[in-house]
């Protein structure tokens, strides 16, 4: 199993996530958005990890994106240090 490309899926899937919360707080506002939610999951066979974009009948919650933008940062912060690591 190689560590390098499954971190830099771990890199792309916390910067998915992370766009899709920024993305619903630059909506807040918008009538009628709804807000969707990033779902992250691991790739079949050590590929690594992968984001899907799941739509929701709900308004955003700003504490909530609030709340995954900081896991995402930290998710971007582990995946960056094993990257470093090797």
């Amino acid at each position: 199993m190689q560590i390098l490309p499954i971190a830099a899926s771990a890199l792309n899937a916390a910067s998915s996530g992370a766009a899709v919360r920024a993305n619903n707080i630059a909506n807040v506002q918008t009538p009628d958005f709804k807000a969707a939610n990033p779902v992250s999951g691991s790739i079949p066979n050590g590929g690594g990890v992968a984001v899907m974009v799941q739509s929701t009948d709900q308004p955003v919650d700003l504490a909530r994106e609030i709340i995954g933008l900081r896991i995402a940062l930290h998710e971007y912060k582990a995946a960056a240090k094993l990257i470093e690591t090797g």
